[in-house]
């Protein structure tokens, strides 16, 4: 079963699930009532609860509230855990098909409630915040007015307004099909409305007791009330959106660490960024849409989109040298299992440089030499599960005539070894590989290019901090799991940090940590966070640094990128302009 047939299967299955009438069979079932044929009609917990009383209401809008939820929750998990495939709107279109369910059931004849709790559990999976936010403003009004229609039409556009505000720009890539679909279904819940709307306007809307033995009141919504509900909705947005964009900030020793800039990629979850063309422009992978964006550096520290590069395949590793970028892809979808990888070349432009590079079956990483001459690939072969695939390994090429040349092959063939990151070594004699399943370093001798030569191997500490580690004038920071990416920042302040700092991007933190080099001694972090606001927390995915501006680049999880200056604290000088710099997963030459 291909990976978009249990894409569409789990939208289907959503349907089915949103489209179960709770409060019909809990009403026929308890009481031997047919829901519709009672009250206004309808199969909500509205209507349920005005015929049952109180405690059905509940009983019925949590199941209608779960019934949306779970499936948006954990339908996308599941496709994704079973599939390997990349589906980033399913959960968009999973929760638009549970609320399509209620309000359109398949099982009565396409004749179902106003989607209001259901709505309420499939956007609880999708911005809890912005739900929380719904919630509060729905059972203020709901208590003040106890109006359930006009209490869920204000929670409705609450949320609306919650979310705009926290996403910053709505209409990017990752966040289209999610905005469009917010639209909708406060569209959609207006119009399910339409004579409630006529029944406040004329003041024959049925309130919900919350109490038996209160009379149900009467009357028309005045304006104090609904100007007292307006106030709610507008102190609940300003109370959530307080923590207006901030510059996050870290002070180490005497150098100020502030984040200057942060933009989108406009594409969901960026991968590994890099600074090219002496620290010009700063390159983003972005491998759920197979992109490549290039962005400018401006003068005041400011970064403007000059390039979004669609690929043919999903970029796993992004690497630059003097005078252009090195992008290794993989196949997309079930390919990846039948077609090797490749790399591609592109100008500080966003061109295409020759053509592709074939470098084995499930590539993973890509370091480029500090003189340019070679490439250093590695990739898992039958370490991903395919007997019948070549054996993990290390491949050198030599990348200086206008056809690279394989050069070399080293195999990992111990049980369990599957290599994931590759660190070359200040002077290019030594490498590391990083090799799951064994949890261990294997240290690499390149001083011959045509036998590189395993000469060691160790356990990964548990920490998983990257250990940088120095002998005869030559330098290597190593130790980098999947999900985790470094890069050594040398301060010239000697005799404060003698080695520098490792500026790190760790898997499961929203910070970017930073730690003393020689020692791994935290030194802080700097707080990451997405959107327009600073009401998302947000983990980075891959850090790099320019030695040229004293600047570094952190990608997110979320789709964007940071840029965090470095300067002295006392006469804001750059602090670094004559550092040096070694990328653990791409060290070159920039």
């Amino acid at each position: 079963m291909s990976p978009n047939a249990w894409a569409v299967g789990s939208v289907i299955l959503a349907y089915l699930i949103g489209a179960l009438p709770f409060g019909y069979l809990i009403a026929r079932w308890l009481r031997g009532i047919d829901i519709r044929t009672v009250g206004s009609g309808n199969i909500g917990a509205t209507n349920v609860g005005r015929v049952l009383g109180f405690r059905f209401f509940v009983l019925v809008f949590t199941l209608d509230l779960l019934k949306g939820f779970l499936p948006t929750y954990l339908f996308p998990k599941g496709v994704a855990a079973y599939t390997e495939g990349t589906f980033p709107d399913l959960g968009v279109a999973v929760a638009l098909a549970t609320i399509m369910g209620h309000n359109f059931p398949v099982y009565l004849k396409f004749k179902g409630g106003k989607g209001v709790a259901t709505s309420l559990g499939a956007l609880l999976a999708l911005d809890w915040m912005a739900s929380v936010a719904s919630a509060v403003g729905f059972g203020l009004s709901l208590r003040l007015t106890r109006y359930v229609s006009l209490s869920s039409m204000l929670g409705s556009l609450v949320f609306l307004a919650t979310y705009l505000l926290r996403v910053g720009d709505p209409f990017q890539r990752e966040h289209r099909a999610m905005t469009i679909v917010t639209f909708g279904l406060v569209i959609l819940l207006f119009a399910r409305h339409r004579k409630n709307i006529v029944r406040l306007r004329e003041g024959t809307e049925p309130k919900v007791s919350f109490r038996r033995s209160r009379e149900q009141p009467s009357g028309h919504v005045t304006r104090i009330v609904m100007v007292a509900i307006a106030s709610i909705a507008i102190a609940l947005v300003v109370i959530l959106t307080a923590p207006a964009r901030r510059p996050t900030e870290l002070t180490v020793g005497r150098f100020e660490l502030k984040e200057v800039d942060r933009v989108g990629t406009g594409h969901q979850r960026a991968d590994r960024v890099t600074f090219a063309n002496n620290g010009k422009l700063v390159a983003v992978s972005c491998p759920r849409y197979n992109r490549v964006v290039l962005f400018e550096l401006t003068k005041r520290m400011e970064l403007e989109e000059v390039r979004d590069i669609e690929l043919a395949g999903r970029p796993v590793a992004i690497c630059a040298t003097r005078d252009r970028l090195y992008v290794l892809e993989r196949p997309s979808g079930d390919q990846r299992h039948v077609e090797p990888g490749w790399w591609e070349t592109f100008d500080f432009r966003g061109e295409p440089m020759g053509e592709r590079q074939m470098a084995g079956m499930y590539p993973d990483d890509l370091v480029v030499s500090s003189d340019a001459r070679h490439v250093f690939v590695i990739s898992s072969g039958r370490a991903e599960g395919d007997a019948k695939r070549p054996m993990p390994a290390l491949e050198v090429f030599n990348v200086e005539k206008e056809r690279p040349k394989l050069v070399s092959r080293l195999e990992f063939d111990k049980s369990g070894d599957d290599p994931a990151r590759f660190a070359l070594s200040k002077s290019g004699l030594v490498g590391a590989v990083t090799l799951l399943g064994t949890n261990q370093l294997a240290a690499i001798d390149l001083t011959d290019l045509t036998r590189p030569k395993q000469v060691g191997r160790s356990d990964i500490q548990e920490d998983h901090v990257p250990r940088f580690s120095t002998i005869d004038g030559d330098s290597i920071l190593m130790g980098l799991g999947p999900e985790t990416e470094a890069t050594l920042v040398t301060s010239p302040v000697v005799h404060d940090f003698p080695s520098g700092w490792i500026a790190c991007a760790m898997p499961n933190e929203a910070s970017l940590i930073l730690y003393e080099a020689d020692t791994q001694k935290s030194l802080g972090s700097i707080p990451l966070r997405a959107g327009g606001l600073n009401l998302t927390r947000t983990r980075p995915t891959a850090v790099d640094f320019d030695p040229n501006q004293g600047l570094l680049a952190v990608a997110n999880r979320s789709g964007g990128v940071h840029i965090i200056t470095i300067k002295e604290s006392g006469g804001h000088r750059e602090a670094l302009q004559d550092a040096g710099v070694s990328r653990a997963s791409t060290t070159t030459t920039k």
